[in-house]
Formats: C-alpha cells, structure tokens, sequence
C-alpha cells in the first residue's frame, strides 16, 4: 500500500516538474515542519509553513486557518493576509500572543539556508496582516527546531537551544517584546544538554518553560527538564516523571492542556533505533506522571516531523502532515478526542456535505465561511428569523470562501442587533445556520 502511493506521488511529481501542471487545493498540501497554534480569541487553528523539499523542491509560507466552533465539522480554509510575506521555510518556531492577538514565528530553514529573523502576524478577523519585526541588540545565531514560548508577564519570546548547520545549542535568549531588544540569559547550575526538535510549553501556574525530548549530534532524549522563570533567578531543573516514560524521540508532534496541565505526544522518530514512532503519551504535570494512551479508531501511520496542536476549547488533540522519510511526505489531518482521557483518533476529511461556518464577534463584521464538496453554484444570504432576506452576500460558482458582513441590508441600512441566519444554497440543498449579530 505504501510503496503503490508512493509510485503514484513519484510520478505526478514527475509530470509537475516536466510540463508545468500543480494541482490546486483547497486543503494544505502534503509538507512537513510546520507550525500550529490555536488563536484563542477567534477559536481557529492557524497553521504556516512547511516543506516537501524532496518531493517536489517546494517551500511554503502559506497560511490556513481551521475554525473550531463547529466541532465534529473541522474543515480547512485558506487565509490571506496583507503585508510583506516571510520568506517561505520549515523548522521554524511559532507562539500565540493572546495579549497582543498575534502570532510571532522565529527562524528556521528558508530556501538559502537557517535564517532567525522574526515575524508578527496581527489575527484581527479579516485584518490579518504580517510585519517584519527588527529587534536591535544581539540576537542568537540562526537556528532552527528551537524551543519556544511566549511569556505574557514577561511580554517575552523566550527561546531555547535548537540547532544549527551540524551544531546544537543550550543557550537561552529573550526578546522583549516591549522593546524589541534581543538578550541572553545567563543561567547558573545545571542545565539540559545542547539538543532541538523536542517539545515545549509555559506552565502558567508555576511560572516556568517545560521541554521534553530532542535529540543533538547521535543521542535522543526522553527527558523533562523544568527552567524557573523568575526574572534575575532563572534556573533549570531536570523532573522525573514516574509511569512508562516515551522512548527517546525527536520531531513529534505535541500540545498542552493548560486546562488540566496536561502535555500529549504523538509519534516522532529516533535515528539510532531505526525506528519511526505513532505512540500516544501524556504527562500529567500535577501528578508528575507519564501515561501511554491506547485510543480507539485508526492510528495514524508511523511518521516524523509531523505538527500538533491542543484545541481546549473542544479537548481535541489536533495534528498534521509529516513525512516517513525521503520524499513520502503526508498530508492528513487528524484529531483525538480526548474527553475521557483516553480518546479515539479521527481523520478530517474531504466532505460529503456542504461545510458553514459563521463568526459574529461584538462591533465586528460577522465573517462567514463556506466549503464545499464539489465545484457548483452557491448563494449565501443572511435571513432574519421568519425567513425574509435580508440582504445577499455571494452568488456564485465555488469550492470555498470567506465572506464578510457589515450589519447592512439589501439597501444598505444598518440592521439592529439579534438572532439571524446565514443561508447556504446550493444546486442540491440548502443550509441554515443561527448566529446572534451585536454591532
């Protein structure tokens, strides 16, 4: 089955790079090395960048956006934004600044080699933008597979080891973000060895940056090591979790229930086992124990370099792409559901029916999002609640988009707050959402 889909892949790279042809998706294409974070205000996964290098020579600083207000219902969806783009890349560092409604993205490999530049995406709905960000001071040495977090009393990007051309490091930088002045972080005692591709996250409650795995020059770690971040008296501290501890890995995917401080992992590989993982562990950080999942459905395949990211809102265990060497790279989406703490894997897929999504943040415009299964006519047009229309969006032909609406009417007057509804009509069904709309 893997070598026929590979064949296949092959082939059509070879017919892409021979005549010119791509084909056009309306999900992210098969890459590994992305980034995930979850944009909490606006209850979206976004996800940017990524490789396929060995497939196809391609390099990605494509947005998409998964909304997460409709669960059972997950769709992707493209998202454009304004400004100077980055440069297209992998490995990168990607964190959620809530305070600010932003996301920041440092470093990683472009296509002319390790870069550690940082980038502010602005997430406010329908004005997402990008900026350059131009930190003065000196900054750590290009890198990619850092560890990062961003630190909302510090206002800080708060970066640890991560590797370089064939050189790892464990030095520990911040960026104030207040200032946009680069520094190091001198930490006295014990400190984890030089090590990238592992995981991390803020434990808000004690004030501190937890890492888990990596690997550096011809070892992998499976260790837990804590850094107390208390400004002036910033230490490291190694943990010892008990239970069944994850085999050293490096390059899996991972996410953090800062609900439950709980940390998840999902597959991952170790060079020096020859082995590619798609094991499940969770460590829970009040009990300071390791507990290996065993969820129901269908596991995903053995892979590395794959991207996760915990959704709170609905306890899902999002993850995505990834690669199993060479050039078989992936490009399913899946999610576990995690409400009784065991779980069961399940894949988001092309749809069967047409997907609508409606947003209608206060003194916002409402944002609407359609996708659906086949190229056909559509019409979207906002009713009030006895079915009269109140004003036509779209009509069209279409796969998916993202519309907006101004709390206007079909003559252009300001309609009132209340409940309405987004329509959905297609050459074969129509679909009905209720929102509330507050200008």
């Amino acid at each position: 089955m893997k070598a026929n889909l590979l064949i296949k892949i092959l082939v059509l790279s070879i017919f892409i790079s021979a005549f010119g042809l791509e084909w056009k998706s309306i999900y992210p294409s098969a890459r590994r090395s992305a980034t995930m974070i979850v944009d909490s205000l606006n209850q979206r996964i976004i996800l940017f960048g990524g490789t396929s290098y060995y497939l196809n020579n391609r390099w990605y600083n494509d947005l998409w956006e998964m909304p997460l207000n409709n669960p059972g219902r997950y769709a992707w969806f493209p998202l454009s934004a304004a400004g100077n783009l980055p440069l297209p890349r992998c490995d990168h560092s990607a964190v959620y600044d809530q305070r600010h409604q932003r996301m920041l993205i440092f470093g990683g490999w472009v296509e002319e080699g390790l870069t550690n530049d940082v980038w502010s995406l602005d997430l406010t709905l329908g004005q997402e933008r990008w900026e350059r960000l131009n930190p003065s001071g000196t900054p750590p040495v290009p890198r990619y597979d850092a560890y990062t977090i961003y630190h909302p009393r510090r206002n800080s990007l708060i970066i640890f080891g991560g590797t370089g051309d064939y050189v790892w490091y464990n030095d520990l930088w911040e960026l104030k973000l207040d200032s946009l002045v680069w520094r190091e972080i001198n930490v006295s005692g014990e400190r984890p060895t030089p090590r990238g591709g592992g995981g991390e996250f803020f434990d808000r409650t004690n004030n501190r940056m937890i890492i888990f795995g990596g690997s550096a020059y011809s070892t992998w770690y499976n260790e837990v090591w804590a850094l107390d971040l208390t400004p002036g008296n910033e230490q490291w501290s190694q943990l010892y979790p008990t239970g069944p501890l994850p085999t050293p890995r490096s390059d899996f995917s991972y996410g953090y229930d800062k609900n439950r401080n709980r940390f998840y992992i999902f597959c991952g590989w170790n060079y020096n086992l020859g082995r590619l993982f798609n094991d499940t562990y969770v460590l829970d950080l009040s009990s300071l124990t390791w507990t290996q999942l065993f969820p129901a459905g269908e596991i995903p395949e053995e892979r590395r370099n794959i991207v996760g990211v915990y959704d709170y809102f609905n306890d899902n265990f999002f993850v995505f792409g990834g690669d199993m060497g060479g050039s078989y790279y992936l490009f399913e989406t899946y999610y576990l559901q995690l409400p009784s703490g065991i779980g069961e894997w399940k894949m988001t897929s092309n749809l069967s029916t047409p997907y609508l999504s409606v947003q209608s943040p206060a003194n916002k415009s409402c944002q609407i999002r359609f996708l659906l299964p086949n190229l056909e006519g559509v019409k979207i047009r906002i009713l009030d609640l006895t079915g009269r229309l109140i004003k036509e969006i779209y009509s069209g032909k279409s796969l998916s988009e993202c519309l907006f609406w101004d709390g206007t009417d079909k003559r252009n007057k300001k309609v009132g707050s209340g409940s309405y509804f987004c329509e959905l009509e297609t050459e074969t069904e129509i679909l009905r959402k209720r929102f509330i709309f507050l200008p």
